[in-house]
């Protein structure tokens, strides 16, 4: 299976790099093309905007079983998908999404989380040492449908390290790659 991806080439002014950082959306590529062999072609439309996330932990954070990690800082969240007062990421726009979590233990205690996408279990966090903190991170890449949910949930009790002043802990996210919706013209976009 081969991949073809056309991307416009643009150019904008702004008086400043927060202009250009507000206005990143408003020109994301979104000629995106993929060439699926012979099963045809797919196009990705002109709406499918850039989704991404980051935030962090302010606070010292005690968790159990069932507790989810409420990341209460945001950095960053283009798309809207982060709710900063529960912690979840609901997916605006499907595609593949890469997240990403790092986190620290206050002194001598452990850190383990995992990474849920639907109430389902993907991967773990976990750090230990005997003295001093422990930090853990993880990574992982997923395909998400429209309204799917991904979080942090702690393992065991947990004790992650934060302040207002100093962020340790942060979890992130960000579309890779929308889902490929067919073309009204299949042939719109594919070169050769």
């Amino acid at each position: 299976m081969k991949f073809l991806v056309c991307l416009s080439l643009f150019s904008f002014a702004v008086s400043s790099p927060l202009e250009q950082v507000k206005g990143i959306d408003n020109y994301f590529p979104t000629s995106f093309v993929r060439a699926a062999g012979n099963h045809g072609h797919h196009h990705v439309t002109p709406t499918d905007k850039f989704v991404g996330f980051s935030a962090g932990l302010t606070k010292m954070l005690k968790t159990n079983d069932t507790d989810l990690v409420v990341y209460d800082r945001v950095f960053l969240n283009m798309g809207n998908g982060y709710d900063s007062s529960t912690g979840v990421f609901t997916c605006p726009n499907a595609g593949t999404y890469a997240f990403l979590v790092h986190g620290v233990s206050t002194a001598t205690s452990q850190l383990n989380l995992d990474i849920y996408r639907n109430n389902n279990y993907t991967v773990s966090v976990f750090a230990h040492v005997n003295n001093g903190y422990a930090s853990g991170h993880q990574s992982i890449i997923l395909q998400l449908d429209q309204q799917d949910v991904v979080y942090v949930q702690g393992r065991g009790a947990n004790s992650m390290y934060g302040a207002n002043h100093e962020v340790y802990s942060t979890f992130s996210g960000f579309l890779v790659a929308p889902t490929a919706l067919p073309a009204s013209n299949p042939n719109q976009g594919v070169i050769g």
